[in-house]
């Protein structure tokens, strides 16, 4: 059995930094796979940009889950202006919410993390934890007319793209994306349970069980707009997976498995029973 509590592994320590720097030692160069097209996409989708992605140059350092940046500090994910240049710790390559982070600051060629970006348009597609959310500046107000609602009130669901994932189809990669709908023509704000502990509250989480074999991990509301729904708005979380036995919260071995979504604690209305292929 594997289990994550609530943030207990770090998501993501992500930079970005001007022109002219000079590639880390021990970065080398990589074709990125099929699926950072398709990573691109989702990206360009949320943020409402476009850009080359051919244009990106992709550097990693092997064996590390880390990228040395500025004097001592080590990052998960870089993007760096000079020749658009992506750089990753080898052992991330599969991260897809890190992955797309460095794919944002390519499309928007910026330093920096406003918030309108990654929190307002992308927080379901890109990583923002720490020093993306305090970068980002201040939340904008509440919408004065929302109304107070529990998260039952809010449908959740859960869908598997593609349906049928295995090693041989995307090359092993595929997403589980949790969604929550306000019903509403009102706005409203979810009142999450208490995490039972001194951090924020729960947000978007998963189940995911085949007989005695459970993995769990569940995401907390770091910031208000993570509880704050529009008329009839959707959010949505994709986590993503990639078929194998690497050990990461990102890996899952072959099987038959029961894939169970949740938001602030109530659990989605489906519940697919999804055969994962070697």
């Amino acid at each position: 059995m594997r289990r994550s509590a609530l943030n207990l592994l770090v998501l993501a320590v992500v930079a970005c930094r001007a022109p002219t720097t000079p590639l880390p030692s021990g970065a080398e160069r990589f074709s990125p796979p099929p699926v950072y097209a398709e990573w691109w996409g989702l990206t360009e989708a949320c943020s409402g940009l476009t850009g080359d992605f051919s244009g990106v140059t992709w550097y990693r350092i092997p064996n590390s889950q880390t990228v040395p940046f500025g004097e001592g500090e080590l990052v998960n994910g870089l993007w760096e202006g000079d020749g658009n240049r992506i750089i990753l710790g080898g052992d991330d390559l599969e991260d897809g919410d890190l992955v797309r982070h460095e794919m944002l600051h390519a499309l928007l060629q910026r330093g920096g993390h406003p918030r309108s970006m990654f929190i307002g348009r992308c927080r379901s597609t890109v990583v923002c934890t720490g020093p993306c959310i305090t970068d980002g500046g201040p939340a904008p107000p509440p919408d004065p007319s929302a109304i107070a609602v529990r998260p039952a009130y809010l449908g959740v669901s859960v869908e598997i793209v593609p349906t049928a994932p295995g090693g041989d189809v995307n090359g092993g990669y595929f997403m589980m994306i949790v969604s929550a709908r306000n019903p509403s023509r009102l706005p409203v704000i979810a009142q999450l349970p208490p995490s039972g502990d001194a951090g924020p509250s729960g947000s978007f989480g998963y189940w995911i069980w085949s007989g005695s074999n459970t993995y769990w991990y569940g995401l907390r509301a770091e910031v208000p707009e993570d509880s704050e729904f529009a008329a009839f708005e959707t959010k949505r979380m994709i986590f993503d997976f990639h078929v194998g036995t690497g050990g990461t919260r990102y890996d899952l071995p072959p099987g038959v498995f029961y894939f169970g979504g949740s938001y602030g604690s109530v659990g989605a209305a489906n519940l697919p029973l999804v055969t994962v292929s070697p």
